[in-house]
C-alpha cells in the first residue's frame, strides 16, 4: 500500500485539475477550500488499508460528495490515464513488434480507456446533474418544477441499472502483464507501469466505494424526501 504523502498527493492532485465541464456544475465556485479539510481527512483514511465504512461521510452534504467525484473524473481523464499511457508508450519500444504484451499495453488498455471514459461522460452528463437538480428541488418551486421534468427522463434506478465497476477490468490487464517477463534492457519501466495500474485499481476502488456507498444512498434517500413532498402538494391541491 502506498504511503501516506503518496496518498496525500494523489488526493490533493483533484483539487488542481479543472473539473469536467459536461455536467455544468462546480461546487468549488460556492465553498471556500478550507471547508473540505474534515472531508479530505476521512478521504486519507477511506485510502488506508482497513474497512472502508460510508457512516464516516454521514455528516458531508451530498455537494461535496458530487465535487469530489466531478474532481476524481477530471483527475482520471487528466492525469491517470495519460501518465499509464505515456508509460505504455516508453515500454513498448523495450519489445520487439510482435511481442504479445505489446496486444495487452496498447489494444486492451486503449479499449479500457474508451470503456471508462464513456462510463464518465455518462455520469457527468445523466447521474451528478440529475442529483444536483434533486438537491436543488428543496430549495424553490421553480428548483422543484426542473427536478419534476428531470426526473421524468432519469432516475437512481435507472443508473443502477446500468453500471458497472471498472476496477475489475484493470485487474485483468495488471495481472495479463504479469504473464510476461520484463524487458532485458529496462526492467524499471515494467515495474513502474504495475505500479502505476495497482494503485490506480486501489483508487477506483475507492472512488466505486463513495459513489455506490455513499452517494448513491444520500441520493436514493434525497429522492425519497423529494417524492414524499411531490406527494404532499398533490393532495393539498
Amino acid at each position: 500500500m502506498p504511503d501516506n504523502s503518496y496518498l496525500f498527493s494523489q488526493v490533493m492532485q483533484r483539487y488542481t485539475v479543472y473539473p469536467l465541464k459536461e455536467s455544468g456544475y462546480f461546487y468549488h465556485n460556492q465553498v471556500p477550500p478550507e471547508a473540505n479539510k474534515e472531508f479530505i481527512a476521512v478521504l486519507l483514511r477511506s485510502f488506508e488499508e482497513r474497512p472502508f465504512d460510508a457512516k464516516d461521510f454521514e455528516v458531508f452534504p451530498i455537494e461535496l460528495v458530487v465535487d469530489y467525484i466531478q474532481r476524481t473524473h477530471a483527475f482520471y481523464l487528466q492525469k491517470k490515464l495519460p501518465e499509464i499511457a505515456q508509460s505504455i508508450l516508453l515500454l513498448s519500444g523495450h519489445y520487439q513488434s510482435n511481442h504479445p504484451i505489446l496486444v495487452v499495453l496498447q489494444t486492451f488498455f486503449h479499449r479500457y480507456c474508451q470503456d471508462l471514459t464513456t462510463h464518465i461522460s455518462e455520469e457527468e452528463k445523466l447521474l451528478l446533474p440529475y442529483i444536483v437538480q434533486l438537491s436543488n428541488a428543496t430549495l424553490t418551486p421553480n428548483h422543484l418544477s426542473t427536478f419534476v421534468m428531470a426526473s421524468q427522463q432519469y432516475s437512481i434506478a435507472a443508473f443502477l441499472k446500468d453500471h458497472h465497476d471498472t476496477e475489475d477490468e484493470l485487474k485483468d490487464i495488471r495481472e495479463t502483464i504479469r504473464l510476461y517477463q520484463p524487458p532485458a534492457t529496462n526492467e524499471s519501466l515494467y515495474r513502474i507501469l504495475l505500479t502505476q495500474l495497482e494503485t490506480f485499481e486501489q483508487d477506483l476502488h475507492v472512488h466505486a466505494q463513495i459513489e455506490e456507498q455513499v452517494l448513491i444512498p444520500k441520493a436514493v434517500s434525497l429522492e425519497t424526501t423529494v417524492h414524499n413532498q411531490l406527494m404532499e402538494k398533490g393532495k393539498l391541491n
